[in-house]
């Protein structure tokens, strides 16, 4: 089997820069949020640090990968290594391997802005889906055809590459490969590809985040004594500390906690419908909460 490395220094370089920017800008957002008054501003600031930190944990994961990335043949089979992920083409399907910079006009691919990031998804009129591993930009890419998917390339020796491949698919394969896409566990759960269970959770998430939003905006104005509960004439029979604007969306992510947990452990035993209502319940849930903190916080007379 003939192993082709990829010249991933300039990808890996750029990655970990980012990756270092979004993990400084993280802690400089949670400084912030410590600092300032409590008010919208700071929530602002905690979601900018948790989304920073998400955006530093996926740019990290995609820079490890270019750390391990090379291409292998024989006559049975091309095997793109991609950090944890395997893709297994079978010779028998490939049906032609090209230079990039012919179809480069067409070539789309959405893809992060950094130098060397040429990997993901994209499409060409012609070749149709085109998943891209490469390191270096079209011109210089190789394209691997196959009927249901091509794959765009950048091993470090193109041209050695090209006659291995010419030289393999003129041997013909002395087995049958079926095609695969080995992927790392967590990569393989189904909930990813499940578009309800994901709604469900992003928009409990979002509720939530949206009620601490809200609480949020609302401290700097409110009194020190708050309004928390009213009887039956309408007059406030229990006061509170406005620190207790944050009581509702506390409880609503306790509940949110719950709910996750419990209902990924119901999917993961096949039970996808209760799950469903196990999250759903959660998301009315946070509605109810949004109603609780509306009454809370009203000025009292003078």
């Amino acid at each position: 089997m003939n192993v082709f490395e990829v010249d991933s220094r300039l990808a890996f370089t750029s990655g970990v820069i980012a990756t270092v920017i979004a993990v400084f800008g993280a802690i400089a957002s949670a400084i912030a949020a410590a600092l300032v008054p409590l008010s919208g501003l700071t929530f602002l600031f905690v979601v900018s640090a948790i989304a920073l930190l998400a955006l530093a944990i996926w740019l990290g994961y995609h820079t490890y990968q270019l750390a391990y990335a090379s291409y292998s043949l024989d006559r049975n089979a091309f095997v793109i290594r991609w950090g944890a992920l395997r893709e297994v083409v079978p010779m028998g399907d490939v049906q032609r391997v090209i230079a990039a910079e012919e179809v480069a006009d067409e070539l789309r691919l959405l893809r992060v802005p950094l130098p060397g990031w040429w990997f993901g998804v994209g499409s060409h009129p012609a070749l149709g889906k085109v998943r891209f591993y490469a390191t270096e930009p079209p011109e210089q890419q190789i394209i691997v055809v196959t009927p249901e998917c091509s794959y765009a390339v950048s091993p470090y020796d193109g041209e050695a590459f090209s006659d291995a491949f010419r030289i393999r698919l003129e041997m013909r394969p002395t087995q049958n490969v079926t095609h695969a896409r080995l992927l790392p566990g967590f990569a393989n759960w189904r909930i990813w590809r499940d578009k309800t269970a994901l709604t469900l959770l992003i928009l409990a998430v979002a509720l939530n985040l949206a009620l601490f939003g809200f609480s949020a905006m609302r401290f700097p104005a409110a009194s020190a004594q708050i309004a928390l509960h009213f009887d039956a004439s309408g007059s406030v029979d229990r006061l509170g500390e406005k620190s207790q604007l944050f009581v509702p969306p506390a409880l609503g992510l306790i509940t949110l906690a719950i709910s996750l947990v419990a209902g990924l452990g119901l999917y993961r035993k096949g039970e996808t419908l209760a799950a469903f209502m196990i999250w759903g319940g959660s998301a009315a849930t946070q509605l109810l909460f949004f109603v609780a903190a509306l009454t809370l916080g009203f000025t009292l007379p003078s």
